[in-house]
């Protein structure tokens, strides 16, 4: 997208106030919740895990999509995926760390294959090793895999 119609999105009225009011949501949501049940939990997190269940439903939305059109479902999987990871990239960056760094995209996709590597790893042990049913192993890594997620970002990716 050309800098000048960047420019004018970013700083349109529009833009402002949307930002505005979803700023709002997610300090209230953050500190007044459930009797701010929230407020122990870091702000970018939370932002983050709705965002990321924001990323859920576009990817599948994208998903239904591809294979609406004909796609068999594995490529529709693929384009999915590479769709929703430059999706995720520019709401994880701008809504939850405040970053418009593009550049920043290969430490982002490094980040997905590091833990997917370490989810890997772990769904091995838990499923194989240790003899948990998959499903249950699976649902026991989701939390500790999007907290590892979190820190990657905050701290190696969009380090402020």
């Amino acid at each position: 997208m050309p800098v000048s119609i960047r420019r004018n999105i970013f700083e349109s009225t529009v833009y402002k106030k949307f930002r505005a009011v979803l700023s709002l949501v997610f300090h209230y949501l953050h500190k007044k919740f459930l009797w701010g049940i929230f407020k122990k939990i870091d702000e970018k997190f939370f932002k983050f895990l709705f965002v990321g269940f924001l990323n859920t439903i576009v990817s599948y939305i994208l998903y239904a999509f591809f294979v609406l059109i004909g796609l068999i479902p594995n490529l529709a999987l693929f384009f999915q995926y590479i769709l929703g990871v430059l999706w995720n990239f520019k709401t994880t960056g701008v809504i939850v760390f405040k970053n418009h760094n593009n550049r920043l995209i290969f430490k982002f996709v490094g980040t997905y294959v590091i833990t997917f590597f370490i989810n890997s790893l772990f769904l091995n042990i838990l499923a194989v090793q240790v003899g948990l049913n998959e499903y249950i192993s699976q649902a026991i890594l989701i939390f500790p895999v999007a907290v590892l997620s979190f820190l990657l970002f905050k701290f190696w990716v969009f380090k402020e």
